[in-house]
């Protein structure tokens, strides 16, 4: 069985003949770097684009399943629980000895 394994010297003996320019070489592999990068940044953009389309879909059905307040509705819900707010906050605020003798006097 003959060994995989060639001195330095035989290789160089197999090749001698061949002009290799490698110019060439190079350009190959930079145009496959070029080409897997390509690939990936493709396989990026639809990854984004499905992730566009999924997120679209759900704020769709988010809009659908959300209630529909009017404006004019949600502001007086807001304005009765800030006067429930400030009218639970009173006794805090004032004590009711003091509002007993103001009125007393």
């Amino acid at each position: 069985m003959r060994s995989a394994h060639l001195s330095r010297r035989q290789a160089e003996a197999s090749f001698d003949g061949i002009d290799t320019d490698y110019e060439d070489v190079f350009a190959v592999q930079a145009h496959a770097v070029q080409f897997n990068d390509a690939s990936e940044l493709a396989d990026a953009a639809d990854l984004l684009e499905e992730i566009d389309r999924e997120l679209a879909a759900a704020s769709i059905a988010a809009l659908m399943r959300a209630p529909r307040f009017t404006d004019a509705r949600r502001a007086g819900r807001s304005r009765r629980r800030a006067n429930r707010t400030t009218l639970r906050s009173l006794p805090q605020q004032l004590p009711v000895s003091e509002l007993i003798e103001g009125q007393a006097a």
